[in-house]
C-alpha cells in the first residue's frame, strides 16, 4: 500500500467520516476569535453545521453535506470577528474514502505501546523513529502529521483505559502547536506535559492553548529558540494559569495557588444585609418591573437629571444550555444602545451610549422592546441581592432573571450615528437585520444604586444587561456568596461582587462597589499594598477572584502592567473569567 493511499484512510479516521455524501471545506479570516465562535457564528448565518472541524495553521478544516457546499459558499466574503470569511471546496487526500480497520488497529496498538499505566503517562516523543508510523507514510508530511494526531487524540478519547496525567511530546520538531492543539479537548485535566527539544519559537505558537489546560502543574519547553527570551516565564504563566513548575524550577508558591482556586465559597439565590433592606427592595423591584412591562411613564418620577442608565449586551453564553427555540438569540434591537465595554472601545462612543437625565433615559426606554416578567408566577427564575450602599447614603440592587419580549420597541432608536453596516462590523455578536428581527425570552441582571430621597427614592444608577435566555441563569453568577472561615468554620458574608463581566462600569460617585473577597489564608499573607492592588484590578476588569490574583502575579504587582496585560488579552479570556 502507498503513502498516497494511507493518507486518505487515516484522514478519514481522524474526521470520523465514513459517509460519501460529505465533502470537505476550508474557513480561513476567523482568526480574531476562537474556533467554536466560528463554528457558532457560521451556523448561525448560514443554518449549516461543520462537522468534526480541526485547526491547521491559519485554516480551519471541516465537513458539510455534499449538497450543501454551494450554499455555503455563498457566504463567502460575510463579515465575522473584523474579517471577511473565506470558504472554500477542498478536493484530494482526506475528502472521503473509509477508514481501514488496519490502520485502526495500528493506531491503537502505537498508543498502548506508548502509555505507561503505572505512571499515566502517554510518551508520544521522538515520533519519527517509530518504525510502523514511518513505514506506512504516517508522519511524511505535517499535513498527515496533523492528521495522525488528531485521529490519535480520537482514539484515545474513547479508551477508558487510558488513565492519562502526563504527555511527552518532545523530540518533534514541532514549530508549533497547531497540529497536536486536539490535546487539551483529550487531556482537558493533564497536570505534566514536556515540549522539550523542538523548533517552538514565538509565543504566539501556544495561544491555541491559552486557558485550556486549567490543571496543568508542570510544563518543560527547554531547548526550544522560546525558551531563550527575556519575558519566557511571564509569558507561560499567562498561557498556564496553574502551572507551579517550569522547566524543572519552581515558578509560582502551589500553596498560595491551591487557596486561591479552593475559596470555600457558596452561592445562594438571596441575600440582604439586613431585613429591612431585604423587604424595602423586593417591595421595589416587584413595583418597577410591574410599571416596566405596562407603563414605563410612571417610572420617570424615580429618575433626576444625574440620574444615568445604560443597557449592555453580552451575547455570550455555552451552546449546551440554551433550549432549541433559542439557539439563535437576535439583539438588533438592543445593539444600536449596547455599552459594552469590550465591544466599544472609542470613549465618544461609551460615553454616547450613556443616557443621563429623564429625558434621554425615557428615549432609550422607549427604544427596548415591550417585555414581560414573570417574578411572581416563576421566583424560583430569579435572583436578588442588596446591600448598603454608603458613598451615596443609600442602597445598591442586583436582579438576575429572564423576560419575554411581547412586541417591538415604541421608536427605532436613531440616537447614535453612523450606517447599519457599520454597525454590523462593529457589533458582530448575535446581529441580524432588521428584517430578522425575532422576539424571544432572555435573561438579564439588572442593578440600581438607589438613594433616599424626601420620603422616597431616586434611582442615581441604572444598568440593565442582556443576555441569552439560560434557564436557572443566577445558577451561574457569582454575585453574592457566604464565606466561611476555615479558622473558625464561622459563616459571614462576602463582599458583593458585581455581575455584568461585559458591562459598563459605574462612575466612581455612583457605581456599584466591586470589593474583591481574599480568603483568610491568603489575606495574611500579602501586604496592605497588594490588596489594594487586587480591589483596584478588580473593580478595572471585572475578573473574578482566581483570574485577578494571576494577573497581579504575572504582571510583578504593577498596577499598569497588570492593566496593559488585560486589555492585550481580554479577548482571549474565558467567560468564566469574569465575575
Amino acid at each position: 500500500m502507498n503513502g498516497f493511499g494511507n493518507v486518505n484512510q487515516l484522514g478519514s479516521v481522524a474526521q470520523q467520516h465514513q459517509a460519501q455524501n460529505k465533502s470537505k471545506i476550508s474557513v480561513r479570516g476567523w482568526q480574531n476569535a476562537t474556533q467554536q465562535d466560528l463554528l457558532n457564528f457560521v451556523s448561525r448565518k448560514t443554518r449549516l453545521a461543520i462537522q468534526n472541524s480541526y485547526v491547521q495553521g491559519d485554516t480551519i478544516y471541516g465537513y458539510v453535506g455534499r449538497h450543501e457546499v454551494a450554499e455555503l459558499l455563498k457566504f463567502n466574503g460575510i463579515r465575522f470577528a473584523g474579517n471577511a470569511l473565506k470558504f472554500e471546496a477542498v478536493d484530494g487526500p482526506g475528502n472521503g474514502g473509509g477508514a481501514t480497520s488496519n490502520t485502526i488497529t495500528l493506531l491503537r496498538n502505537f498508543l498502548f505501546k506508548r502509555y505507561n499505566a503505572h505512571t499515566k503517562m502517554l510518551d508520544l516523543g521522538n515520533l519519527y523513529q517509530d518504525a510502523e508510523l514511518v513505514q506506512n507514510g504516517l508522519l511524511s508530511t505535517m499535513s498527515t502529521q496533523s492528521k495522525m494526531f488528531l485521529a490519535l487524540m480520537k482514539l484515545a478519547a474513547n479508551e477508558p483505559q487510558l488513565v492519562v496525567e502526563s504527555v511527552n511530546l518532545s523530540n518533534n520538531n514541532f514549530k508549533d502547536v497547531n497540529g497536536i492543539s486536539t490535546l487539551a479537548q483529550t487531556f482537558p485535566e493533564l497536570k505534566n506535559l514536556c515540549l522539550a527539544n523542538n523548533q517552538i519559537a514565538r509565543f504566539h505558537s501556544l495561544d491555541v492553548w491559552k486557558n485550556k489546560f486549567r490543571h496543568l502543574r508542570e510544563l518543560v519547553v527547554m531547548n526550544n529558540p522560546i525558551a531563550n527570551e527575556p519575558n519566557y516565564r511571564s509569558e507561560m504563566l499567562k498561557i498556564f494559569p496553574r502551572l507551579v513548575i517550569l522547566d524543572n524550577t519552581v515558578v509560582r508558591d502551589e500553596n498560595k495557588l491551591n487557596a486561591v482556586y479552593s475559596m470555600p465559597m457558596r452561592l445562594q439565590q438571596f441575600f440582604f444585609e439586613d431585613s429591612t433592606l431585604g423587604s424595602s427592595s423586593i417591595d421595589f423591584v416587584t413595583k418597577f418591573l410591574g410599571f416596566w412591562d405596562t407603563d414605563k411613564k410612571q417610572l420617570m418620577g424615580l429618575y433626576t437629571p444625574q440620574s444615568q442608565f445604560s443597557v449592555s449586551v453580552d451575547s455570550s453564553v455555552p451552546a449546551t444550555t440554551v433550549p432549541d427555540s433559542d439557539q439563535s438569540p437576535v439583539f438588533s434591537y438592543y445593539l444600536p444602545s449596547s455599552r459594552n465595554i469590550i465591544k466599544v472601545s472609542s470613549e465618544k462612543s461609551k460615553q454616547e451610549r450613556l443616557a443621563v437625565g429623564p429625558e434621554a433615559i425615557s428615549n432609550l426606554f422607549k427604544a427596548l422592546p415591550n417585555t414581560k416578567h414573570f417574578l411572581q408566577e416563576q421566583p424560583g427564575n430569579y435572583s436578588l441581592q442588596t446591600w448598603s450602599y454608603s458613598q451615596v447614603g443609600g442602597f445598591a440592587i442586583t436582579l438576575h432573571g429572564f423576560f419575554k419580549e411581547i412586541s417591538k420597541p415604541e421608536v427605532e432608536n436613531t440616537k447614535f450615528s453612523g450606517s447599519s453596516s457599520n454597525r454590523h462590523r462593529r457589533y458582530n455578536h448575535g446581529h441580524q437585520s432588521s428584517s430578522q428581527n425575532k422576539l424571544s425570552k432572555k435573561s438579564f441582571d439588572r442593578t440600581w444604586i438607589i438613594v433616599p430621597s424626601q420620603g422616597s427614592v431616586i434611582i442615581a444608577s441604572d444598568l440593565l444587561t442582556v443576555r441569552p435566555y439560560v434557564a436557572g441563569a443566577w445558577i451561574k453568577k457569582n454575585v453574592v456568596e457566604n464565606v466561611v472561615d476555615p479558622n473558625t468554620n464561622t459563616p459571614h458574608h462576602a463582599q458583593i461582587t458585581d455581575t455584568s463581566a461585559a458591562g459598563p462600569a459605574f462612575p466612581q460617585s455612583m457605581g456599584a462597589p466591586l470589593v474583591l473577597q481574599i480568603p483568610p489564608e491568603v489575606q495574611s499573607k500579602l501586604s496592605p499594598i497588594q490588596l489594594e492592588l487586587l480591589n483596584g484590578l478588580h473593580q478595572h476588569t471585572k475578573l473574578n477572584a482566581e483570574y485577578t490574583y494571576m494577573l497581579a502575579e504575572q504582571s510583578g504587582w504593577d498596577y499598569d502592567v497588570a492593566v496593559k496585560s488585560f486589555q492585550s488579552s481580554v479577548n482571549n479570556l474565558p467567560r468564566n473569567a469574569f465575575v
